[in-house]
């Protein structure tokens, strides 16, 4: 399973030629390593390809259904085409596998379109309210999840799945940029995002337990900095294990 983890160095050149729009008709290079990453390691999942009307193209969710009623989200779109887009959102991305391999029963969807308006969150928003996959407690929306492990912050979301990750680990929370958590918002459901962030020796305003956290990794997103070396697979590997699977199983 570790592997899996791994694969988030080819996965992070794996390059689109930009956002949603620019890619056309046709499966991303990121779309087709999602998937060949999953057949690989004999996951199911379903391709749900939707068009676009706003920019005359398709989308693509990837659907790794559970049995349960909790569900985790990532987004697989990009920015920047010569950015490893590593933090933002590879690592998430990778992580929502990782956790697929080891908790089979979590409903796991990676989206389409986060940076142009949260499309395949929105489309995934209307078919849980439709009742396609059963009933859904809450969604967890995955964020820049590559460095940081056991220190990380939420979005400040009232809600159940807000009070029962502070019920367990007690992390700070803090307004967030839009994520795929605003159109879920939008239609009633409960929902929060989710941010790892290293260690910093500078006072900042979010401090956990164990320090302050270094929130300048946040300028990161969306430039070329964003290479694999700002992230850690023993941090995502970590972050996984301690905290989104007590997440979930609690």
């Amino acid at each position: 399973m570790e592997n899996i983890l791994n694969s988030i160095y080819g996965f992070c050149k794996s390059r689109n030629k930009g956002p949603s729009y620019m890619n056309g008709g046709e499966k991303t290079p990121r779309v087709n390593f999602i998937i060949d990453l999953l057949e690989k390691n004999n996951i199911s999942y379903e391709i749900d390809e939707f068009f676009i009307e706003k920019f005359n193209c398709k989308g693509f969710n990837i659907i790794l259904r559970g049995t349960n009623k909790r569900m985790i989200i990532a987004h697989h779109d990009i920015v920047n085409p010569n950015s490893d887009n590593a933090n933002d959102n590879s690592a998430s991305v990778i992580n929502a596998i990782y956790l697929k391999s080891i908790l089979p029963e979590v409903n796991v969807v990676i989206t389409e379109g986060e940076e142009v308006g949260f499309i395949g969150a929105r489309r995934l928003g209307e078919q849980i309210i439709e009742g396609r996959f059963g009933e859904i407690e809450w969604v967890l929306n995955l964020e820049l999840t590559g460095k940081g492990g056991t220190n990380f912050f939420i979005g400040n979301y009232p809600g159940s799945l807000s009070e029962r990750i502070k019920s367990i680990f007690n992390p700070p929370s803090m307004r967030t940029p839009g994520n795929d958590c605003l159109p879920l918002i939008s239609m009633g459901i409960d929902t929060t995002v989710i941010n790892p962030l290293p260690l910093s020796q500078e006072e900042s305003l979010l401090e956990n337990e164990n320090g302050f956290l270094d929130v300048k990794m946040l300028n990161k997103c969306h430039s070329e900095i964003d290479n694999i070396d700002n992230i850690s697979i023993e941090d995502m590997k970590s972050f996984v294990e301690n905290i989104l699977i007590p997440i979930i199983l609690n």
